[in-house]
């Protein structure tokens, strides 16, 4: 009876530290996934356009692997995993967000710069005929050659500016396609508004 009784608690004891040594694995496995999910996330452009749900999801993943250091710094016995696969999991769940997020907004993003692309390019074709039909008119006042040929300059610097709104939009830097071209837009309505001001001025 007594042997049985010891035989018992051996079991038990057995089973007891079994399960503390399983429960103190580190998850690793899960670790490699949350990490992939933050890189996933990254190469979508979630830095530049969900920078909050990016900086949510690196804050979870710092916090998780804190907590494994913390426990890894523990005796092997006194180490639990618990909190740190929760974390763990947070993390992934918030680069899994984040790439999300970056992938809408970056398509809200490009939808938005092809159209001041578009439009800015349409104001720029509009200067130029303007700034054409200026040049055609038969009344030239003193000093209209000069002030035809700086409108010129000015007209080309702005075409030149437009190009590399274009051209950030071929490389996908839609946030700055977009800027540019939304600054080029009023710089090109004034020049047109300028161009109709000189046309009223020598009744042309």
């Amino acid at each position: 009876m007594r042997m049985s009784r010891i035989s018992i608690v051996a079991v038990a004891v057995v089973a007891v530290v079994g399960l503390t040594v399983g429960c103190a694995a580190p998850p690793d496995a899960e670790l490699a996934k949350a990490e992939a999910a933050l890189n996933q996330a990254e190469q979508s452009g979630a830095p530049t356009y969900a920078p909050d749900a990016w900086n949510g999801a690196r804050d979870a993943m710092s916090a998780a692997k804190a907590e494994l250091a913390a426990q890894q710094g523990k005796f092997a016995l006194l180490r639990s995993y618990t909190k740190a696969k929760e974390l763990v999991a947070t993390a992934e769940t918030k680069a899994s967000e984040a790439d999300q997020a970056s992938v809408a907004a970056k398509a809200k993003a490009k939808s938005e710069a092809e159209a001041a692309v578009a439009a800015v390019q349409t104001a720029l074709e509009t200067a130029k005929s303007d700034l054409g039909t200026l040049a055609a008119c038969r009344r030239k006042p003193k000093g209209f050659a000069q002030d035809l040929e700086q409108m010129n300059g000015v007209l080309s610097g702005l075409e030149a500016q437009v190009g590399e709104a274009a051209n950030a939009l071929s490389q996908e830097q839609y946030l700055e396609a977009s800027s540019l071209a939304s600054s080029l837009q009023g710089q090109l309505e004034s020049f047109t508004s300028d161009i109709a001001s000189a046309k009223k001025k020598i009744r042309c």
